[in-house]
């Protein structure tokens, strides 16, 4: 199977624009290829996400626009599985961001390096802190020298895919799913509010 894992760094709260963003192409489970850049968001800087990941907004000056980034990878996203740490907040921040510039969705499969601990490594205990990326990644043995630095992040996701097949021999394709965008209503009470 072909993958691309990912991870991206927001300037605010909304979630709907992206300061860096960073890439690793996989085939046959070896990295074959890996991208970071800068991204200026054309939008605010909040302080709480400067002080995450420390990218301000003198940073993104003269950084390519998220259009631009967009084209370089959309079609490695539609041709590959993504592969993300908390996948759902990766590409929903995504899927905002072409939201926002009224540009197409493509039909994105992934998997979630979250889940695959959850469910492999955790046997769904309820360990929430252990998954967190630094964690997680420090449980099973995979560097991450500048969390919240989305290179770093990246390259800890994938070494924490890796390490999850090497030690239980999963089959990927068992876990792919289909992102959706905007999430389905979920309905607790069966439409009986009238």
């Amino acid at each position: 199977m072909d993958y691309i894992a990912l991870d991206v760094e927001t300037p605010n709260s909304k979630n709907d624009s992206i300061c860096s963003i960073a890439v690793e192409l996989l085939t046959d489970e070896k990295v074959t290829e890996e991208w970071y850049t800068l991204v200026d968001p054309e939008d605010v800087f909040e302080d709480f996400n400067i002080s995450i990941h420390h990218i301000t907004p003198h940073d993104v000056v003269g950084a390519p626009k998220f259009e631009e980034v967009w084209r370089k990878i959309s079609g490695y996203i539609k041709d590959r599985i993504v592969i993300a740490h908390n996948a759902e907040f990766d590409l929903t921040v995504l899927a905002k961001s072409l939201e926002k510039r009224q540009m197409p969705l493509p039909d994105i499969r992934y998997l979630c390096t979250v889940d695959l601990g959850k469910r492999l490594h955790y046997n769904f205990t309820n360990v929430k802190g252990d998954l967190v990326l630094s964690n997680f990644a420090r449980t099973l043995g995979v560097e991450l020298t500048q969390h919240h630095n989305a290179l770093y992040d990246t390259r800890a996701c994938t070494g924490i895919f890796l390490r999850l097949q090497e030690m239980y021999d999963f089959l990927p394709s068992e876990y792919v799913r289909k992102f959706r965008y905007p999430k389905p209503q979920r309905n607790f009470f069966g439409n009986r509010i009238k």
